[in-house]
């Protein structure tokens, strides 16, 4: 094991600070916890007691951590970055842009940091690409909770190869450009999330072509073959085709055309 590795620091709420005011962060009131059951229970609680939009929970360690489909998210304490931030939607009837918009965020944010090629994965896990194949380093789980939306977000950041949680993972600390840390990553990305939301929010129509656009241009979903398997149990092959005006993924199938609003998708290489 390293010495990086060996001596995993948890979060230092001074240096968060710091690094939030740096960039100007629209949302500054972060909320740092040792250990949590899940940032996203957190964030409902802090919901329940009516905070303010823009709040965001990180911790070092959940000890029931999930994401999509009801999975697990392990991982030893201090390796992974945690965060959920507290959003509330101006149309409530048009939310299926967010998850898109949050895993754009996450990869803008990244992009400028790494010597590799990362994408997003519909709808908002980032991979890293590398000789044609696609390693998970983080992900992306939504909960509705009053009028609001809690985005909860995990990013492996410096595990070992046996302390991944699935097959094909890595960690972003395997790729970075720079030595960054985990506090200058989360306010890169609270800073690109609250300029983009508050756009995206206050629009007439979500998503914006800008949002669209950049998404599509870097999701690489668009234009594979997959498999898509919906929380049913029907799995199918089909080509993704592009991405609808409420954020299902549309592909093209035997039988034609179908919109897919929730379905875990793995690419065929």
């Amino acid at each position: 094991m390293t010495g990086f590795l060996k001596n995993r620091a948890p979060l230092d709420a001074q240096i968060l600070e710091r690094e939030l005011r740096f960039r100007q962060c629209l949302w500054q009131n972060a909320i740092l916890k040792d250990e949590v059951t899940s940032t996203n229970d957190i964030a409902k609680e802090l919901v329940n007691n009516q905070t303010v939009e823009g709040t965001f929970v990180v911790a070092n360690f959940q000890s029931k951590g999930r994401g999509r489909q009801d999975r697990t998210w392990e991982a030893p304490k201090n390796s992974s970055i945690f965060i959920s931030i507290i959003l509330k939607p101006n149309n409530q009837n048009e939310i299926g842009w967010i998850p898109l918009l949050i895993g754009l965020c996450l990869f803008k944010s990244l992009e400028s940091e790494t010597r590799k090629n990362i994408k997003i994965k519909w709808p908002n896990d980032l991979v890293l690409v590398e000789s044609d194949k696609v390693f998970k380093f983080a992900g992306i789980l939504l909960e509705k909770h009053k009028d609001y939306v809690i985005a909860g977000v995990g990013i492996n950041f410096d595990q070992e190869l046996n302390e991944l949680p699935i097959k094909n993972s890595t960690s972003l600390k395997a790729f970075l450009q720079n030595d960054l840390s985990k506090e200058s990553i989360i306010a890169q990305f609270i800073s690109e999330l609250g300029a983009r939301w508050t756009e995206e929010n206050n629009a007439q129509a979500s998503p914006t072509p800008s949002l669209a656009r950049e998404y599509k241009t870097n999701c690489l979903t668009i234009g594979s073959q997959i498999t898509a398997q919906l929380p049913g149990g029907e799995s199918f092959k089909a080509e993704a085709m592009d991405i609808s005006k409420t954020g299902e993924l549309i592909v093209e199938t035997t039988e034609g055309l179908r919109n897919l609003s929730s379905a875990d998708i793995h690419l065929i290489s």
